[in-house]
């Protein structure tokens, strides 16, 4: 037997479950009255019931009003003043029930905008890696700068040991990504996810030529300082020179080399003719706002991290304090402690890899970054804003 309320579907939680659509894109809510927001925020993770989750929720909000003026809105475009502080219009539960009408009004639309940015920022406040990110950097950075020696005045840089090392003209580390551009980027892609961030730490090489760009990529294996298991999977693509070109031509001239008696000469006349042959051919973009000009080697490496956990010293303070205590000792023997004096996680970082041609191009050319950015922005305020403007 079907009662009525069987019928009674949530169609935009339904094709989030079913088909993979993001929320962010909802048309409106589902929530009618002030009891049932409170159950959507309970169930999202908040009790607002609670005086300190509820400024915890003020603080996201006024986060995402300044991320809409600063990196969103267009040049005389303005938030309405009744959103810009605490008000009856601004608390969480208006907003739920604002984006919740199918209303043409302003504030209706606002609220759906401002909910859309808080979603990304709650997300992004509470990734289990951000609390770890300084010993991360610290630890990936150290196992690369021991191996970069600066040379010719300090406007060049060896990778590797030396005799082995490779020359780079420019040298990058990204020691921390930009807040409002890691909003944008999740607010710009519909599949986006928090935890799919993996370009918060980042090294950029430059080499010469394409091939001093496969050399350095050898050069990383080699030395150690990476390692291919940790290589993320789905997370490589080369524009540069395909892999199995670059493959057939290294075993071919490693054949001539070895059976004909081919010169070191000829052999690095045959490394130029290379470089010149896979200049022809540009890869497909993998990423939509990549420029399809765009030619690098790029992938994600993991590296496991050692960090010291708090609660372990805590533990410690207080234990000795509890012994002092006469028959505490047979208490704590009950008490089952699986605190370790340091956690153990990996984190991931991006290799990004350009020979100078290719370098230049992506500064000054098709694929320079500054539109590879504002492509990027487009995106995000047409989901945020489409509403509105």
């Amino acid at each position: 037997m079907v009662k009525l309320n069987d019928l009674n579907f949530d169609w935009d939680a339904l094709w989030s479950a079913t088909e993979g659509r993001s929320y962010i894109d909802v048309q409106k809510l589902g929530v009618t009255s002030k009891v049932e927001a409170k159950k959507f925020l309970l169930a999202y993770g908040y009790d607002i019931e609670d005086p300190h989750v509820r400024e915890e929720i003020w603080r996201i909000y006024f986060e995402a009003i300044a991320f809409l003026r600063d990196a969103l809105l267009d040049p005389g475009e303005e938030i309405p003043s009744p959103f810009l502080a605490r008000t009856q219009q601004s608390d969480v539960v208006k907003l739920l029930l604002d984006a919740s009408r199918q209303s043409a009004e302003s504030s209706s639309r606002w609220s759906c905008a401002i909910l859309r940015v808080m979603h990304i920022i709650s997300h992004l406040d509470n990734d289990v890696r951000y609390d770890n990110f300084r010993y991360a950097r610290e630890q990936i950075f150290n196992r690369f700068d021991g191996l970069v020696t600066k040379i010719d005045g300090g406007r060049r840089w060896d990778f590797g040991s030396p005799g082995s090392s490779v020359e780079l003209i420019r040298y990058f580390k990204k020691e921390r990504k930009d807040r409002n551009s890691t909003l944008v980027k999740l607010l710009s892609k519909p599949k986006a996810m928090v935890e799919a961030i993996y370009d918060r730490i980042g090294f950029r090489f430059v080499t010469e030529t394409k091939w001093e760009s496969f050399q350095l990529i050898r050069q990383l294996f080699d030395s150690g300082v990476l390692s291919p298991p940790n290589i993320h999977p789905q997370r490589s693509f080369n524009t540069l020179v395909p892999t199995e070109q670059f493959r057939d031509f290294v075993e071919d001239l490693r054949h001539r080399m070895k059976t004909q008696g081919l010169s070191e000469a000829d052999a690095m006349r045959a490394v130029r003719a290379l470089e010149q042959d896979s200049g022809v051919s540009l890869g497909v973009a993998r990423n939509r706002f990549t420029s399809s000009w765009y030619r690098a080697v790029q992938f994600t490496c993991r590296q496991l991290i050692v960090a010291p956990d708090p609660t372990f010293r805590f533990w410690q303070g207080v234990r000795s304090e509890i012994v002092k205590q006469p028959g505490m000792e047979e208490v704590l023997r009950q008490i089952p402690i699986t605190l370790r004096e340091k956690r153990t996680f990996y984190y991931p970082f991006e290799i990004q890899i350009l020979d100078k041609e290719s370098y230049i191009e992506s500064i000054g050319g098709r694929s320079r970054h500054r539109e590879y950015k504002t492509r990027q922005r487009l995106m995000a305020r047409n989901r945020v804003l489409r509403d509105l403007f």
